[in-house]
């Protein structure tokens, strides 16, 4: 390394010590154009591509590492990371597994490992390198989290909580343990612990709209709708093109007999995602509430069909939705159906009641004792508090 070459390295190493990676990565290039040979200056530039966003750059630099060093591993490990940040899974679990052949304390290599198989839905095999990363940090909450998630998904939810709650007793604002000991209670039906949580991490993390899912979730559990459907709204907000919200939003717009934000926003999660079932169940579900059974029955079985949605259900949805403007909102036709219809009505009203339930609806009555949320909302009969902290006129 030259006089030159050492003296924009260093400064770049300061750079990144301090946190301004991106004036470091142009100070390491500078080093690497002094002296492109040197594999050190080679390594922190790829890092520093890696840091910033710059993919493809370093993914061609590490490879260039890798070829001239097999021996590498922190290279190797970082090109796995490179991989696993572009999706490139089988890659990926090549590069880490490389690396612990020969150095099995990787610590790269093994929250990259677990985090591939996490990423492939094969939790069994990511406890081992999950657990042995733990082992290894019992201080980083990094690492205690990425081992609580496999076990939320093996269904080891007491280990889970376990986990998360040390990782957050050692960063109390980690964000991704926040959020996953509220996924894990809200399996376990725990919704006042999950409504503390979700607002913790949404004070932390305002701009994230996972928080306010799960709120929504956690007081659609305790029966508080209207709450649940402006956490829900909050959430759209940061991110209109959520077709998991739209269709929260329905369910939750159907349970109120909003029929008018049912129908749109389950057309609306349609339009984002075509392909997907959950938001043809939810539409299904609003036009059976609206004793449309045939319409209903067509939307709900037009995705097994292949069909796609049928122009004229299309159309009765964009008339309801248009005709509640003109007042009061939609009300269900007070015309009887054909009595053949009758059977199909109840088909698909049970068809989505039960897809409800299958996709997590925690609606049920509150649980007993004080509840410091039930506290909240009735502080006022006229002008009621929410617990996301604004002020809104009872719906009641």
């Amino acid at each position: 390394m030259t006089a030159a070459a050492r003296k924009a390295f260093d400064e770049a190493v300061a750079l990144e010590t301090a946190g301004q990676v991106d004036k470091a990565l142009v100070s390491y290039l500078k080093a690497q154009e002094l002296s492109p040979d040197d594999t050190e200056i080679a390594y922190r530039t790829a890092s520093a591509l890696l840091q910033n966003g710059y993919l493809d750059e370093a993914l061609s630099q590490l490879r260039r590492i890798v070829f001239a060093e097999p021996d590498n591993h922190n290279a190797r490990a970082s090109l796995g990371n490179c991989h696993l940040l572009l999706n490139d899974y089988a890659n990926a679990e090549q590069c880490f597994a490389e690396v612990l052949a020969n150095a099995p304390e990787s610590r790269n290599a093994l929250y990259g490992l677990a985090s591939v198989l996490l990423k492939e839905d094969r939790p069994l095999e990511a406890v081992g390198p999950a657990r042995q990363l733990a082992d290894l940090l019992p201080d980083s909450a990094a690492a205690l989290t990425l081992f609580a998630e496999t076990q939320t998904r093996t269904e080891q939810m007491p280990a889970a909580v376990a986990a998360y709650r040390k990782a957050l007793k050692l960063d109390p604002n980690y964000g991704p343990a926040l959020i996953g000991l509220c996924q894990t209670l809200l399996l376990r039906k725990r919704f006042d612990e999950v409504i503390e949580l979700a607002l913790r991490a949404c004070e932390n993390a305002p701009a994230d709209p996972m928080p306010l899912e799960l709120l929504s979730d956690a007081l659609q559990g305790k029966s508080h709708l209207d709450d649940a459907v402006e956490a829900a709204e909050a959430a759209l907000k940061l991110d209109p093109r959520s077709t998991t919200n739209h269709v929260r939003l329905s369910t939750l717009s159907r349970k109120r007999a909003d029929h008018t934000a049912a129908l749109r926003h389950a057309l609306a999660a349609h339009e984002l995602d075509k392909g997907a079932r959950e938001p043809l169940n939810a539409l299904g579900a609003a036009l059976a509430a609206l004793k449309y059974p045939v319409q209903a029955r067509s939307v709900l079985t037009c995705l097994s069909a292949g069909t796609g949605l049928d122009l004229d259900v299309r159309q009765l949805v964009n008339e309801l939705i248009a005709d509640s403007g003109t007042g009061g909102g939609i009300v269900p036709d007070k015309q009887q159906e054909p009595a053949e219809t009758l059977q199909d009505a109840t088909l698909a009203q049970n068809v989505a009641e039960t897809r409800d339930h299958a996709d997590g609806d925690l609606s049920r009555p509150p649980e007993p004792g004080f509840d410091r949320t039930e506290a909240l909302l009735t502080a006022d009969d006229n002008q009621l508090p929410n617990v996301l902290g604004l002020r809104r006129q009872d719906r009641t």
